[in-house]
């Protein structure tokens, strides 16, 4: 298992794109397991579709026009006097947050299988017990601005969202992204790999 995948990045993704991809079965299927499958390394276009049980032309035609933004070719393997691409996650370690009215939040997390509004998806972290949570949420506090108190409108904008204040380290990875939506940013924090509990009984990273 690769160590990046102990990282998480919370990020803005535009809300037709989300909606775009959420509402669409196969789509969301196809980066669901791209996400898994590449964790390992790329992997080819014709595993995918084989993993996926759906036509080969069918899945390039959606990677092409309407999931071009999440993948990136890693590699190229000439196979019977034809090149064979292997493609990844362009941003595996990405959690994408979308925003809508009245300060909901959605969810768009290919790895953990989560498309949809936070207040009902919840995060990949729910899995952990409390004490787990609380672990890697120091993580979270010392890695980036996330250290800041949350103000009374971040606090409202999670108990909108049916969260709590720290109640799990991406809860406070959001806060920290919504801050620099505005400018651009993104919040990146680090978790050792023998602590997150989502990779470890989900992914079964050992």
């Amino acid at each position: 298992m690769i160590a990046t995948g102990c990282r998480m990045e919370i990020a803005h993704i535009d809300p037709e794109t989300y909606s775009g991809i959420v509402n669409h079965k196969m789509r969301k299927d196809i980066l669901r397991t791209l996400y898994r499958k590449a964790l390992d390394g790329p992997v080819s276009k014709q595993e995918l579709a084989e993993e996926l049980g759906i036509d080969y032309h069918q899945q390039v035609y959606q990677l092409n026009n309407h999931l071009r933004e999440f993948w990136v070719v890693k590699m190229e393997l000439k196979k019977r006097g034809t090149r064979m691409e292997l493609i990844a996650p362009s941003k595996p370690n990405v959690i994408f947050i979308s925003l809508g009215k009245e300060q909901s939040i959605f969810i768009f997390d290919p790895l953990a299988n989560l498309f949809g509004p936070l207040s009902k998806v919840g995060v990949r972290c729910d899995i952990c017990s409390d004490a787990e949570a609380r672990k890697c949420t120091k993580f979270v506090k010392t890695g980036c601005s996330c250290a800041m108190t949350s103000t009374a409108t971040e606090t409202a904008i999670l108990t909108a969202n049916g969260r709590k204040v720290d109640q799990r380290p991406v809860d406070v990875a959001i806060i920290c992204a919504l801050r620099g939506i505005s400018i651009g940013q993104s919040c990146v924090i680090d978790i050792p790999c023998n602590t997150c509990a989502f990779l470890k009984r989900t992914i079964k990273i050992v």
